[in-house]
């Protein structure tokens, strides 16, 4: 036993276990990166990871956590495992919680919601630690949060957790209730004041959402539907016209209803029917496409998603009709 665990400190001392890839904007004296599998978390452990990485940005900014070849080497696809970071001018910790396959092959940036979900789910780590329950709580969180506040990232049209691994809390211009319901989390976690209360009131609440409180004084008032708010999608060149490149999908039901689509650029080859069906009507001349679809109701309410069409030159019919 004692020979196995030399042999992991071995690894660890001897070789960088993470990549990160960030954008200076602070005067911090590096971050503390430490990984344990979720089932040890809080218990006495020998972490898969424990480094400090010298860099001038703050925990809140360190861009986005890619595990490298080595790294791929120790963790397991099937089981979870919880990041921290630490940077020296805050008392407090961010931590998500990451499944081995997502770790080893895609990319995640840590940050408030990730923190929020890990807070939530303390039930499920540790000696309590129950995989299977843990993975369906987690994508229900996450679909609590993009359903209430809108926060959706990921190119994957069924809504989940991962959503939330690639939330990034400076891009704010996507994001509409990022200052009036992240900046003050960011803050708490900063001092280390955030709690499960918080955390709870956070997603389950419905009186943080931006939108509630618009409504709040008017009992009367029908809610907009809510739709994704940016698309990215793949066509390959040789997509014939007519084709239905996507028809958009409501996040919540609402009880107003859509009145009608339309595109706020009318110089792309795409057009919106009543039904939310996007269609290419045109030649595809562009290798990349960028508009704009609104979601008008009868009581003057609106939605705006932002598209992204990237033309492929080869044929692959994974890319039509994305649920």
């Amino acid at each position: 036993m004692f020979k196995g665990y030399a042999f992991r400190y071995r690894i660890i001392f001897f070789i960088i276990l993470l990549t990160c890839y960030i954008n200076a904007s602070a005067n911090i004296n590096g971050i503390k990166i430490e990984i344990v599998e979720a089932q040890l978390y809080d218990t006495v452990h020998i972490p898969l990871l424990s480094k400090r990485i010298n860099t001038t940005i703050d925990m809140f900014r360190v861009g986005y956590l890619q595990a490298n070849q080595t790294t791929k080497a120790l963790i397991k696809d099937d089981e979870y495992y919880i990041i921290t970071l630490q940077d020296k001018h805050s008392s407090g910790k961010l931590n998500a919680i990451i499944k081995g396959h997502h770790l080893k092959h895609y990319q995640h940036h840590i940050g408030v919601l990730t923190q929020v979900s890990f807070l939530l789910s303390q039930d499920l780590i540790g000696k309590k630690y129950d995989k299977f329950a843990l993975e369906k709580h987690l994508d229900t969180v996450a679909k609590k949060i993009i359903e209430s506040k809108g926060f959706i990232l990921d190119n994957d049209f069924e809504i989940g957790y991962s959503d939330i691994l690639l939330y990034e809390d400076s891009r704010r211009e996507l994001y509409k209730s990022y200052n009036d319901d992240v900046r003050p989390l960011e803050k708490k976690i900063r001092n280390n004041t955030l709690d499960y209360k918080d955390a709870f009131s956070f997603v389950y609440e419905i009186s943080h959402s931006r939108e509630a409180v618009k409504h709040k004084s008017d009992k009367n008032r029908k809610i907009a539907p809510l739709y994704r708010l940016v698309v990215f999608l793949h066509i390959p060149r040789n997509t014939k016209r007519t084709t239905e490149i996507i028809k958009l999908e409501k996040l919540r039901e609402g009880s107003a209803k859509v009145d009608r689509f339309e595109l706020s650029n009318k110089n792309v080859p795409f057009r919106i029917n009543h039904e939310g069906s996007v269609i290419l009507s045109g030649n595809l001349s562009e290798d990349v496409y960028g508009f704009e679809a609104i979601a008008h109701t009868k009581d003057g309410d609106s939605n705006t998603i932002s598209f992204t069409i990237i033309i492929d030159k080869i044929k692959d019919t994974k890319y039509y009709k994305v649920k």
